[in-house]
């Protein structure tokens, strides 16, 4: 960063980050320029907020970046000479701001030209709280939405209702066991705690089948869709998730599940303590930081990952890791309630790496996506098509 001819090489380093495209290499010196000054670092973290980006694209017609290049480095080679280093560092940092703005607009304008994405997303918004709870006789009733918070009762336990979450408490268990259903739709989201404790929190376009209260010598639930489980310790009773022809068991542990009928895949992510997978005539032992997936052709595969992007949903964050657009597209529809709609195949194989907030506007989201490069999202109703560009 101390000499002129770096600006642009920083900005480059800048544009990867964003598109969560760095090697190793690259980190490392993006990594030493954030720590050269306090400067660098707030600037690194404002590039990287979508908000940046979009503003900067915006103001674009208004900029003519050689000028205001040559105007800034005629300012900057003044001051060398008669200004301390701290004034060097701030036109180095509006040098940089204009740099990342030139890269980002070559990205983005040719989206600015198609459409006024502000205008086709306006009705497409976040997923947000809000399931419906069948009870085992068949009632119906919705949650998530304004409202006090109420306690049913039920052979074997009360419920406690509240806007973001679903309590049980044990009571004297009668008759047979009850079975409830928690269903999350599209664009939703939901977090129960079962009469043992354990808290799941389940994703969009999930369902959760579970005993009022639970009796015998395991835990067991059915899931379909993705859910990340906190259970309660219980050695004597292990809790097993059934999804799909796959069970997942565990005594007292945090894990992910993955498991969506249209993907025809079912992962399983171990934060702590222990699980077993099994599938069939297949089983593998999961540890912490491992993975276990079965595919298309059946089998049981088990492999060391970084369990945030796995996770990063319930913290707010959509966090992709080389993932296909296919992969990607089928996360975010299901947020967003919309349907993707590929031009071809190939499309459906192209790699995005890249960390988005899960509440951002869905221009934002689209706008990110398109860094890809290659692609053009065209947004009409809640069907976004995806096409070569």
């Amino acid at each position: 960063m101390a000499e002129f001819k770096n600006y642009k090489e920083v900005a480059f380093l800048l544009s990867k980050a964003v598109q969560g495209q760095l090697t190793e290499k690259e980190e490392e010196m993006l990594g030493k320029w954030r720590q050269e000054f306090p400067e660098n670092e707030l600037l690194y973290r404002r590039v990287l907020t979508s908000e940046f980006i979009i503003s900067k694209s915006k103001q674009w017609e208004q900029v003519d970046l050689v000028m205001a290049y040559l105007k800034v480095r005629q300012k900057c080679e003044h001051r060398l000479r008669r200004a301390r280093l701290f004034q060097v560092t701030a036109v180095a940092v509006s040098v940089l701001l204009l740099l990342v703005s030139g890269l980002f607009y070559f990205v983005l304008r040719d989206k600015s030209d198609r459409y006024p994405l502000g205008l086709m997303t306006e009705n497409i918004l976040p997923g947000n709280v809000k399931a419906e709870l069948i009870l085992a006789d068949g009632e119906r009733i919705l949650l998530g939405g304004p409202g006090v918070d109420s306690v049913l009762i039920q052979p074997g336990a009360e419920i406690h209702t509240a806007k973001e979450r679903l309590s049980y408490i044990g009571r004297q268990q009668t008759g047979k066991i009850q079975y409830n259903i928690l269903q999350i739709p599209r664009g939703g989201e939901y977090s129960v705690t079962l009469q043992d404790g354990t808290v799941v929190n389940l994703n969009s376009a999930s369902e959760l089948r579970y005993p009022v209260r639970f009796t015998g010598t395991e835990r067991k639930v059915f899931l379909t869709g993705e859910a990340y489980f906190q259970v309660a310790k219980d050695k004597e009773h292990p809790f097993v998730v059934v999804t799909g022809e796959a069970e997942i068991e565990a005594l007292g542990t945090s894990f992910n599940i993955y498991s969506y009928e249209e993907e025809n895949r079912i992962e399983t992510t171990l934060v702590e303590g222990a699980v077993r997978f099994a599938v069939a005539d297949q089983t593998v032992i999961l540890m912490p930081g491992e993975q276990g997936v079965v595919g298309t052709d059946g089998n049981l595969e088990k492999k060391k990952v970084d369990v945030f992007p796995y996770i990063a949903w319930k913290e707010g964050k959509f966090v992709f890791r080389k993932r296909s657009l296919e992969e990607v597209m089928h996360i975010i529809s299901r947020w967003y309630n919309v349907e993707a709609v590929f031009q071809n195949e190939s499309l459906k194989k192209v790699s995005f790496s890249g960390n988005l907030k899960r509440y951002d506007d869905f221009e934002h989201i689209v706008s990110m996506l398109e860094m890809t490069g290659g692609i053009r999202f065209k947004v009409e109703g809640r069907k976004i098509f995806i096409t070569e560009k």
